[in-house]
């Protein structure tokens, strides 16, 4: 009777788990800190898709890619037979979206994140939606622990940083105000060297030589990307060639999701070391 009994509960479980598998919702996530995310609190199993801004972790180039989440296909994503669209307000075009829509897609589009606070709020959405609200707590409390650990450290730095984006096609690119590179400086409490600069505007040897930078951080959208052998008004810089510089990986440094307190703690490393430059020179 017992071995009867453990057989049918088996069984039942079995059943349970093969019901939670069929009603999963099939996921297309255009956004990689939102793919990042879905990684992050382990909902992963529910992606049937990826844009191409999705490149972590690792196991997310064995997903379909639907193209560039500012230019997303409409047969492209609907051959995923996707129930939900995850998404931030980016996405682009709104006729492809408004198609999705009707043809009975979740078109879910969440807000950009531009601070810590906007990166947990996010997080804690994304865990709604997806049914792991303990799992994004648990990521929340890591990132609020980190991020206050960071910003403690960090009161009273008056260092100023020329922030580079290596885009591929586009060059190297100046980032000034309104971009997420100026709200990371902001989240570290340093302060933007192009800051009369709006958006993102190219690189050019008068506006590098004139930045007078402390520290330069370059993100590379691809490893490997910039050549600092290509930018020699660069490495004629102070902050260059005293080694006060860190490239790093762009979704890491600009993405705002849950690998935030990585990519402040990494630059924050690199611009406690130049702070007392920055204290004695300006």
């Amino acid at each position: 009777m017992r071995l009867m009994a453990l057989m049918a509960l088996s069984a039942a479980l079995l059943s349970f788990a093969t019901l939670a598998e069929a009603t999963q919702p099939r996921i297309v996530s255009a956004d990689g800190s939102i793919t990042e995310t879905v990684y992050a609190l382990e909902a992963q199993g529910s992606l049937v898709g990826v844009d191409t801004t999705s490149n972590y972790p690792a196991q997310v180039q064995s997903l379909p890619k639907v193209g560039y989440l500012r230019a997303l296909p409409f047969e492209g994503v609907l051959s995923l037979r996707p129930d939900v669209l995850l998404t931030t307000v980016e996405a682009a075009p709104n006729k492809t979206l408004e198609r999705l829509s009707q043809a009975g897609v979740d078109v879910i589009k969440l807000p950009v994140a531009r601070s810590p606070a906007d990166t947990m709020a996010r997080i804690r959405e994304v865990g709604r939606i997806l049914g792991k609200q303990a799992q994004a707590s648990a990521i929340i409390d890591d990132i609020r622990t980190r991020v206050e650990r960071i910003s403690l450290a960090s009161e009273g730095n008056s260092v100023r940083v020329l922030f580079l984006m290596a885009a591929g096609n586009h060059g190297v690119m100046i980032a000034g105000e309104d971009t997420a590179a100026d709200a990371l400086l902001k989240a570290l409490g340093a302060s933007n060297a192009m800051a009369e600069v709006a958006g993102y505007k190219p690189a050019n040897r008068e506006a590098l030589l004139a930045s007078r930078p402390d520290a330069i951080v370059v993100a590379e959208s691809r490893p490997g990307q910039f050549d600092i052998a290509q930018w020699p008004q660069l490495a004629a810089l102070d902050a260059w060639r005293q080694g006060r510089h860190y490239v790093g990986d762009s979704m890491l440094l600009l993405g705002f999701g849950p690998r935030l307190p990585q990519a402040m703690e990494e630059v924050a490393s690199m611009l406690a070391q130049v702070g007392q430059v920055a204290s004695n020179d300006h």
